[in-house]
């Protein structure tokens, strides 16, 4: 047989028979180009002539019969833990669906320190919109001598021994993240906070819509409630894509009040302190689900969090191709209500 379930024991997990990493000896695995529209996504791992299943759940190993090809350009003749996700590059699923099977990889570092962290080039990257994956991988490890494997595109790659982790949770399940968000907090506690010039900052969504980012999820009179935080509350006002990983640590460390919108930034929450305030300004089709979650965040990293909802109405149907019914443009009714609410938060009156 040429694979084998390894189990972790892992305290606190939601499914403990789900907790198991598969080793495949002989594998062959391909760095390729994406389509994430049409199902194509950006690595192909055949073993025996079967594609090996890496979505979210590897309970089934094999998902079909493929033609066998036992060519390779490079042999890596060493033991690889492969790290990857498909939801990895979007900002939230990075900590959890991608970085939570780290911690898999740190328990079978326990008794194997040679172990090596495989991971494709497109998801360790120096600079771009994912950027942050390589940053927080390397401030997470940065007391650790661990040797990473980087594989490159197009490049067919014959490994010995690679070990393929399960899915130690799915974000937004309800239940089940501690020990992720334990390590996060944990992680951040590296990162001493700065003194702002400033009392507050609006996190400013700009920056995905310079960037051409995948959703619809904007809000479409930002630019009239960005005018009125800058001139009323005299807040500044930042688009955290122009940061690293260690920047936005300390915006969120640093500042008494933070103002954002629901988005994958709200993870951010666990950067913050119980000096902090996070003020959310809450999307209309997110206010229960990452509602409960930024509660759970808040929790977490001893935060305070004031969450404004009902304030906001959805101005558009899903556009060809979408298929999540929250990535939806939508609009604030009153601004001015909005801004005087946020005075009163600014002067210690709520």
């Amino acid at each position: 047989m040429n694979f084998q379930r390894i189990n972790i024991n892992l305290p606190k997990t939601i499914n403990p028979q789900n907790d198991f990493c598969t080793l495949i000896k002989n594998p062959i695995l391909r760095h390729k180009e994406n389509d994430i529209k049409n199902g194509i996504g950006w690595v192909d791992i055949s073993h025996d002539g079967y594609l090996i299943n890496t979505s979210n759940n590897n309970q089934s190993l094999y998902t079909s019969i493929v033609a066998v090809d036992e060519s390779f350009d490079e042999l890596i003749e060493n033991e690889i833990f492969f790290l990857y996700d498909e939801s990895g590059l979007n900002y939230i699923h990075h900590f959890f669906n991608f970085f939570g099977r780290c911690l898999y990889f740190d328990e079978l570092l326990k008794t194997n320190p040679k172990l090596k962290l495989g991971i494709l080039e497109d998801y360790y990257q120096e600079k771009g919109n994912s950027s942050f994956i390589k940053q927080w991988l390397d401030l997470y490890y940065q007391d650790k001598n661990i040797e990473i494997i980087v594989f490159k595109k197009h490049v067919k790659y014959k490994i010995s021994n690679l070990i393929l982790p399960n899915l130690l949770y799915g974000f937004p399940m309800s239940h089940g993240d501690d020990l992720i968000t334990d390590r996060i907090v944990e992680t951040v506690s590296k990162v001493p906070a700065k003194t702002p010039i400033k009392n507050g900052c609006y996190i400013s969504r700009q920056d995905t819509i310079k960037r051409g980012w995948y959703h619809s999820r904007n809000l479409i009179n930002e630019l009239e409630l960005i005018d009125k935080i800058k001139n009323e509350l005299d807040y500044d006002i930042i688009e955290l894509m122009d940061h690293d990983i260690v920047g936005k640590i300390q915006i969120f460390k640093s500042y008494k009040n933070i103002i954002q919108q629901s988005s994958a930034s709200n993870i951010n929450l666990l950067f913050s302190t119980r000096d902090n305030t996070n003020i959310i300004i809450t999307h209309p089709k997110m206010e229960g689900w990452l509602g409960y979650k930024c509660q759970q965040f808040s929790n977490k990293s001893k935060t305070n969090l004031i969450s404004l909802d009902g304030g906001g109405v959805c101005v558009a149907q899903l556009e060809e191709g979408q298929s999540d019914p929250n990535n939806l443009a939508w609009e604030l009714f009153d601004i001015d209500s909005i801004i005087e609410v946020l005075k009163q938060i600014d002067k210690g009156e709520i």
